[in-house]
């Protein structure tokens, strides 16, 4: 119990001091911040041109898949803000030999690199995410209850692990092979389909979203629990199973690759 409030506390005061140091750069945080900014608004004037021409996408209608691509956006946010650093580990830890120092620490090396540094541009991606979200139950006439928003806030956090575990899985494979984040790319590159609905896709291209790489249960499963599509319930409520199992194949991932970690020497 100790040794967790001292995580806690250290990680704490890590982001107090990597908040410091951002607002240090005034001009640097906003250029990021606006920057994701528009990225965002891109996607959603994307999804606003595409039901200009249709009436719906496979039974699915414009503010539902509107509120599947905020969610999206406010899980992706939180990742971003907090997990960022981890697309560090290849270039910076491995080739440069950051990682030495990590390992002469008495702390754990994963949180070590996870708290190194707090992504704050990412706030924007999380302020559209909630925005697309309020915008569209609104539309589509759903009120919430306290037990829902909790619901919500388990679920996207639930997400949240998912992409951790993904993403500690992909960069820990960088302990042996010199990969200098293609495959984190090609990851990157796929995150895109967790915005829409996943009934949309080809059953081979559904099967690996949901089961291989479960970006599904980042966004759509979970957002349909409040939407009421009927036959996603059971699917929503795994979320957080998915969640632990590939959590912790990504902590077994990493610390097999810390076992086989060769120092630069430098």
């Amino acid at each position: 119990m100790k040794r967790m409030f001292f995580y806690i506390s250290l990680a704490w005061a890590n982001l107090a001091n990597s908040l410091k140091s951002r607002l240090s750069y005034r001009e640097d945080f906003w250029a990021g911040f606006i920057a994701n900014f528009m990225t965002q608004m891109i996607g959603v004037l994307f999804v606003a041109a595409l039901f200009g021409k249709v009436p719906h996408l496979k039974g699915w209608y414009r503010y539902e898949i509107f509120y599947i691509y905020g969610f999206s956006q406010l899980t992706l946010g939180l990742f971003f803000l907090l997990f960022s650093n981890l697309f560090e580990v290849s270039e910076r830890y491995i080739v440069e030999g950051w990682f030495d120092r990590v390992l002469l620490r008495p702390i754990d090396s994963l949180f070590q690199v996870i708290i190194e540094r707090v992504h704050f541009e990412e706030i924007s991606n999380i302020l559209v995410g909630l925005v697309i979200m309020g915008y569209s139950l609104r539309h589509l006439k759903i009120g919430l209850t306290l037990p829902q928003h909790l619901m919500i806030f388990g679920l996207v956090l639930s997400a949240c692990l998912i992409y951790l575990g993904i993403f500690t899985t992909v960069v820990s494979t960088t302990f042996w092979f010199n990969d200098r984040g293609s495959l984190v790319s090609v990851l990157h590159l796929m995150q895109n389909f967790s915005g829409y609905p996943v009934t949309i896709y080809h059953p081979k291209l559904r099967f690996i979203l949901c089961w291989i790489i479960p970006y599904a249960f980042t966004a759509f499963y979970p957002a349909v629990q409040v939407l009421g599509h009927s036959g996603y319930r059971l699917f929503a409520w795994l979320t957080p199973a998915i969640g632990l199992v590939f959590f912790g194949l990504g902590i077994f991932t990493w610390k097999q690759g810390v076992k086989a970690y060769e120092s630069t020497g430098s």
